[in-house]
């Protein structure tokens, strides 16, 4: 299949960092939880928020985004609010420490809530596309982004767990500047 290549607006970092665009993220995590999970979110302020422990088990989902944006959405979760969530996904089954199914819930989940937030967004819905979801866990870890950039980054209570959804934007110089 060859694929033309077509001039596009750059979603702006403008565009990015409204109010009504952190509103669009909100909503979309209340709803993906409520209809996939039956867990209602709560928004955190996340600097009251502990931050992980030295050592602690810590999973990162990734999407990226590319077209008239270019980005990423990034969901960073503790193992066990992992486990909860594949626990939720499968209908409530206990899930097993090392189940191949977390990563892919997680997945999953990253891929819901970047498609939702990018299909609210007329200049976005069909001129940008999604990547296969990346799955990161382990201890003590950053993921590192590409610059000049801009970042939106929430912080959602749900049941006793946190989940902090960062969304990634490059800034996209305009042809001949």
């Amino acid at each position: 299949m060859s694929h033309s290549c077509v001039e596009q607006n750059p979603y702006s970092g403008v565009d990015f960092l409204s109010l009504e665009n952190l509103s669009r993220a909100d909503e979309v995590v209340a709803e993906v939880f409520h209809m996939m999970f039956g867990f209602v979110t709560e928004l955190v302020d996340a600097p009251g928020l502990t931050p992980p422990m030295p050592g602690s088990d810590d999973r990162t989902a990734v999407v990226g985004f590319s077209g008239s944006m270019r980005g990423s959405c990034q969901v960073r979760i503790s193992s066990p609010a992992a486990r909860a969530i594949a626990s939720a996904m499968l209908g409530g089954v206990p899930i097993d420490e090392d189940d191949d199914s977390i990563n892919d819930a997680l997945g999953e989940l990253c891929n819901m809530l970047a498609g939702g937030w990018k299909n609210a967004i007329p200049a976005l819905s069909s001129a940008c596309a999604l990547s296969p979801p990346t799955v990161i866990s382990g201890h003590d870890y950053k993921v590192h982004v590409r610059m000049p950039s801009v970042n939106l980054s929430r912080t959602y209570r749900f049941d006793v767990h946190t989940l902090q959804l960062t969304l990634h934007c490059e800034q996209i110089e305009p042809h001949g500047q």
